[in-house]
């Protein structure tokens, strides 16, 4: 068989053989395709479902929040209407809202209409009748002949007696248009289903008909949670079908409802296949086709040449070239190559040698200040650290941290920070000696070498000077940055006498300058090793004592100040460390912050705090509302709510005896986010109170947005009564202020009986403080509980020792 025929046979096998693989690349493509399109549309209806749920509790909310408004119980109707229809005015997602008597008889309505109705036979005012929430039906609307959700809210009188109840009426007929015409699919339906296995509404574009539901589509919409399936309809299209409930619905089970044609579904995956496919089988017969056309123009005289070379190449003869006349393209630059080989051996030598040259400079250079690096330092410091053993000189290294550096980058971008660094190693270098060493470690981290000291007393002013050039304001681009440094020193030999550790211990000193505020320097002292490792020790202890069981909480009475009788127990965490006995929090929690530990420890707080007040509630002391305090950290985790859910769910504490108090600077950046963690919070029935309040920044127009139940007022306030006036005005300033926004305020550090009859007669509404008891084991409380039970009731203005 000839060159050229074997060339064709094996370039026609090469060309067909990818074939096979690339066609079950595409049927894998294909059907992964398929699934990811129903996955988008199984995340869309969950998506749109939950923005339902959230249209349903927002409308509970302001259906909440109007059940207080006075006016609506004043018994004048066309005032009522009025202000309903203003409230309409602002939320246009309502078709009306309106109130309906105990009778069932309409009162007020924001349409203003003066109709009157008989409501007693919906469903909705039967089941609000008897609710303590809102209850949600959905519904086609008599009069419009839209579908909308109706929201009823009952409103009771503090005797639990119901006064009104008020209706709101979500309009879904434009939602659910929008919804639909917002998708990819044409023929799709969207649905909204009754438990009972019936369709409330349908909504479609208007070229496609309304679905009719058969027994199997009714089967698939009863099950409770989300699915998808495919079947075919009684019309004889096989649709997919996503289910996908509403969760917060309010005791009204109703489940949402997508439905897409299959072939609508995986129409564009189908035509994006049959392209692929005819495309790669249309390449197979472009490379055969060429490939033969190639053989038999040019390949077989120039290629036996080219194999003449090779031979020669591989024994050993270079200086003998293939020659022109060169053929036109692959080939003769094969033989150009061939012929260029050695000479190109040659010059790669000549051009490995320069590379290895430069990667040898780079290997002592930081690429973006070209100041030492790490490895240029060692060598030169170890270098210093020989002359001045031999001279008896001392050496100085001083470790540099830039204060704040990650607020450059984050708020004006790293190319500035970049430029930044480059002006702090151009200041860094004009402040030293032309013997000394200035490296960066990488990031913000500046360290200088200074060598051949006749003694550590010249080493502070040189440190001071460089701290000063760091301390000016640095000009990045068009705006001004005032720079700040830390800066340790460690000088050999009274501070080490290897390379290592006098880096080592200068960083030491350098955290321990940050520490004190930074923009300052520090001498390390055999101390801050010390303060270090007990830091370590005392991490690593914490750490233990959260995994293997060493954390016990105490609980402190806090008293009603009316009753003098325990309203509820503020929760607070000891450390039983088996070397130092039980060990304050104020030793701990700032080390817990510092690492991410009071993640965990908050948790096991959050659990252990649940079952004390179950086992209190099933001991029969009644139900004893728990606080626990939530941490800045810990406020900030975005799943904060599902913890404190898990908790109570695992000890069965109800969710009213949790209470969750919360420092005034953790709330207020960013407010939103913050609002919106404790409206989660909130919807699961625990109650929040502003702990230490009066200490932090709060924004009174921000305070009365946030679902609080209590304000507790710092103990340095309530230490100041008696001996401050202002510090009386302000005490009387938070109770006013909590007494005209409904909450209750709570003194802590009440110590004297003073004390707790001047907040008494101010109308605080609880004490908590050593003048009635201090944090116990919960055994301890017990008897102490028991102590006050068998004698006579101790009112606030007599008060109780301590147990």
């Amino acid at each position: 068989m000839s060159l050229s025929a074997r060339i064709l046979w094996l370039v026609l096998a090469a060309s067909l053989l990818p074939v096979p693989a690339l066609v079950w690349l595409l049927l894998e493509f294909r059907s992964a395709t398929t699934t990811q399109a129903r996955d988008r549309l199984v995340a869309r209806a969950s998506i749109i479902a939950s923005d339902l749920d959230d249209k349903i509790a927002g409308t509970g909310q302001l259906l909440f929040g109007l059940g207080r408004v006075p006016l609506l119980a004043a018994g004048d109707k066309a005032a009522c209407s009025d202000f309903l229809a203003d409230v309409l005015k602002e939320h246009p997602q309502y078709t009306g809202i309106l109130t309906i008597q105990p009778d069932g008889s309409l009162f007020c309505d924001s349409l203003r209409s003066g109709r009157a109705l008989d409501l007693r036979d919906r469903s909705y005012f039967q089941r609000a009748q008897t609710a303590t929430g809102p209850v949600l039906e959905a519904a086609i609307g008599r009069l419009t002949g839209k579908g909308v959700l109706q929201v009823a809210y009952p409103v009771r009188d503090p005797a639990g007696a119901l006064r009104f109840i008020l209706l709101a009426s979500l309009d879904m007929q434009d939602y659910g248009q929008t919804m639909v015409h917002a998708q990819r699919y044409e023929r799709m339906n969207l649905q909204v289903w009754n438990a009972d296995g019936s369709v409330v509404m349908d909504f479609h574009r208007p070229e496609v008909p309304s679905l009719a539901a058969g027994g199997a589509e009714r089967a698939f919409m009863l099950q409770p949670a989300d699915g998808h399936a495919l079947m075919e309809g009684s019309d004889g299209v096989r649709r997919v079908w996503v289910r996908a409930p509403l969760p917060r619905s309010q005791g009204a089970d109703l489940r949402l409802a997508l439905a897409v044609p299959e072939d609508d579904l995986r129409g564009p995956v189908e035509r994006q296949f049959r392209r692929a496919l005819l495309g790669v089988l249309a390449l197979a017969a472009v490379v055969f086709v060429a490939a033969w056309l190639l053989v038999e123009f040019s390949v077989r005289r120039h290629a036996m040449r080219a194999i003449r070379a090779i031979g020669r190449l591989d024994a050993g003869n270079y200086a003998e070239p293939i020659g022109a006349p060169y053929p036109p393209g692959e080939l003769g630059q094969v033989a150009r190559a061939l012929d260029r080989m050695a000479e190109s051996l040659l010059r790669q030598q000549q051009s490995i040698a320069q590379h290895t040259e430069t990667l040898e400079r780079q290997a002592r250079r930081d690429p973006l200040t070209h100041l030492a690096n790490r490895y240029s330092l060692t060598e030169r410091l170890d270098a210093a650290l020989e002359r001045a053993r031999e001279q008896a000189h001392c050496v100085a290294v001083l470790a540099m941290d830039l204060d704040r550096f990650k607020g450059v980058n984050d708020s004006l971008g790293h190319a500035r920070g970049d430029a930044l660094l480059r002006e702090v190693a151009a200041r860094l270098q004009g402040c030293v000696r032309p013997g000394d060493v200035v490296a960066r470690l990488g990031g913000d981290e500046f360290v200088v070498v200074l060598p051949d000291l006749p003694d550590a007393a010249v080493v502070e002013p040189m440190a001071r000077r460089i701290l000063r050039a760091l301390t000016l304001p640095v000009e990045t681009g068009a705006s001004s940055w005032l720079l700040g440094t830390s800066l340790g020193i460690a000088v050999f030999p009274q501070d080490g006498d290897s390379g290592d550790l006098l880096l080592r211990n200068a960083d030491v000193a350098m955290y321990d300058a940050k520490d004190l505020g930074g923009n300052r320097l520090a001498f390390f002292s055999p101390h801050m090793t010390e303060v270090l490792t007990e830091r370590l020790r005392v991490e690593a202890g914490l750490r233990h004592a959260i995994e293997h069981g060493g954390l016990r909480l105490h609980y402190q009475p806090i008293m009603d100040a009316r009753t003098g009788q325990v309203s509820s127990v503020e929760a607070l965490v000891r450390w039983a460390d088996p070397e130092r006995g039980l060990v304050s929090p104020l030793q701990f929690i700032g080390i817990a912050e510092d690492t991410g530990l009071i993640v965990p420890l908050g948790e096991w707080v959050l659990n252990e705090a649940c079952a004390q007040a179950r086992r209190w509630l099933d001991a029969g002391w009644g139900e004893i509302p728990v606080a626990v305090n939530l941490s800045a950290r810990q406020f900030q985790e975005p799943d904060l709510d599902r913890v404190v859910d898990r908790a109570l769910q695992r000890t069965g504490c109800p969710s009213h005896l949790l209470q969750l108090e919360i420092t005034e600077s953790s709330i207020m950046e960013p407010v939103e986010q913050a609002l919106q963690t404790m409206q989660r919070l909130t919807s699961l029935g625990v109650q929040l109170a502003i702990d230490d309040f009066g200490t932090g920044y709060s924004s009174l127009s921000q305070l009365k947005r946030f679902p609080v139940r209590k304000l507790k007022i710092d103990r340095s306030f309530v230490n100041d009564l008696g001996s401050n006036d202002r510090g009386e005005a302000l005490v009387d300033a938070i109770v006013a202020l909590a007494q005209k926004l409904g909450l209750r305020t709570v003194a802590e550090g009440v110590e004297t009986e003073h004390q707790a009859q001047w907040l008494a007669r101010l109308g605080c509404d609880e004490l908590q403080g050593y003048l009635f008891s201090q944090p116990c084991a919960p055994q301890d409380l017990e008897n102490w509980w028991q102590g006050r039970v068998a004698g006579s009731p101790v009112g606030i203005t007599r008060g109780s020792a301590a147990p």
